[in-house]
């Protein structure tokens, strides 16, 4: 199983919110995300949930005909980061 992404939109990240695919692809295979979801507005796609910088991010992803995770894109969650990454007294 691969992990693949549009370098293109890779870079756009990396310029418009300081994160790129390559930030948390090598997360994905050390199991290190924080979850995986079922994405509420795509059936087809689940997310991964990551931490990266100290904040919470979803990653939506697909499972294409190889078996291979095609990542779709990243940004900050604010709702997730209250569930999963803020810190509780």
């Amino acid at each position: 199983m691969n992990i693949l992404w549009d370098e293109a939109k890779s870079k756009k990240l990396r310029s418009d919110r300081d994160i790129d695919f390559e930030n948390v692809a090598h997360i994905i295979p050390d199991k290190k995300y924080l979850a995986i979801l079922k994405n509420p507005k795509r059936p087809q796609q689940r997310i991964f949930v990551v931490s990266y910088k100290g904040y919470t991010h979803v990653v939506p992803f697909v499972i294409d005909g190889k078996d291979n995770i095609v990542l779709k894109t990243v940004f900050p969650s604010r709702k997730l980061h209250k569930l999963y990454g803020e810190k509780k007294p």
